[in-house]
């Protein structure tokens, strides 16, 4: 994966998630807003370690 597509991922996933925000924005408060944002970190670097390592298994199997 190379840099260009790894920003490309991370801008997607933002506008995704301000997208979702704004879509609920009468239903949503502060605090429930700065949770999704919080939770939203959260899962995309467990997101990204665990992309990482099927990444690895895979490139193991090609050797």
């Amino acid at each position: 994966m190379n840099v260009s597509q790894t920003k490309l991922e991370v801008e997607s996933s933002k506008e995704i998630l301000l997208q979702t925000i704004l879509k609920n924005k009468e239903n949503l408060d502060t605090n429930l807003i700065a949770i999704a944002i919080k939770d939203y970190v959260k899962n995309y670097d467990k997101y990204i370690d665990e992309k990482k390592r099927l990444l690895d298994i895979i490139s193991s199997f090609k050797k």
